[in-house]
């Protein structure tokens, strides 16, 4: 049976998340942060759903006021209730390990409009290899102008990640809702942002890197590898692990992230709707 979950539920879903901290860092740190309940007016909350066998959960499916819908099940009973929610509901990214998406995407393909479909790598980095770069200042988002690195992060969602509704005011809405522990870096180079990358989301165990971006002028001079060996850093002092997805056809990321002691632990896709 599919039920959907609540704050009270919050024993049962942490011991299943515990169960699957690597391939449910998102779940983790934002129900860690933002709970369980939603709360419309906060991007990362949104509406969880179990999927219960024998009267254990067995799987989640959460879709987020942000528009993403990360779903993991350990048994693939979940497989048909998870698709006939999701074919009821308004979401605008599907993502995650490949093994748990592919067969939900299959069930959606000739049902949901699909845009694109990503075929990634999820990397994780337990023996750092530093990086410098000597050309640049990096900043959080904090010591900056908060209007100048919102506008920075449209410039990294429209050109970077091709998205054409990215806004202003939801970058701002993204900077200031993050938690503490949730780094915004930029690169600085004449006092003007040429780069950016930020620990997505972080659980007890592993802080996952996101949104690298380098504005196209200044690409190929290692500014966003400097950017992740600093979040690598600040991550491994904090005790945990760093982990980040990466375009397997994007030969210049993997390069650097392989220089940097990224080692590869399993096929992602990120379905956009």
């Amino acid at each position: 049976m599919i039920r959907q979950l609540f704050e009270i539920d919050r024993k049962i879903v942490e011991k299943y998340l515990k169960r699957n901290y690597i391939e449910t860092t998102f779940l983790i740190g934002n129900i860690k942060y933002f709970g369980i309940d939603n709360n419309k007016e906060l991007r990362r909350c949104g509406d969880y759903y179990g999927y219960f066998q024998k009267g254990e959960l067995k799987g989640i499916i959460p879709f987020y006021n942000l528009g993403s819908c990360i779903p993991h099940y350990e048994s693939e009973g979940a497989i048909s209730y998870f698709v006939e929610i999701m074919k009821e509901r308004d979401f605008k990214y599907l993502l995650g390990i490949r093994r748990i998406i592919e067969p939900l995407y299959e069930n959606l393909k000739n049902v949901k409009s699909i845009a694109n479909v990503s075929d990634d790598a999820y990397y994780i980095n337990k023996n750092l290899k530093e990086f410098q770069c000597k050309d640049i200042e990096i900043q959080n988002y904090y010591e900056l102008d908060l209007d100048i690195a919102a506008e920075f992060l449209v410039e990294a969602s429209q050109i970077g990640f091709g998205r054409d509704d990215a806004s202003i005011e939801e970058a701002k809405k993204t900077l200031v809702q993050m938690p503490v522990d949730e780094d915004y870096l930029f690169a600085i180079k004449g006092g003007k942002i040429v780069a950016t990358a930020c620990i997505q989301t972080t659980t007890d165990e592993i802080s996952q890197i996101g949104g690298v971006y380098t504005t196209p002028i200044e690409r190929g001079r290692g500014y966003c590898k400097a950017i992740v060996s600093k979040l690598c850093r600040i991550i491994i002092e904090r005790g945990k692990i760093p982990t980040l997805m990466v375009r397997k056809d994007n030969t210049p990321a993997l390069k650097a992230y392989e220089a940097l002691g990224f080692e590869f632990y399993d096929d992602y896709m990120i379905i956009e709707l």
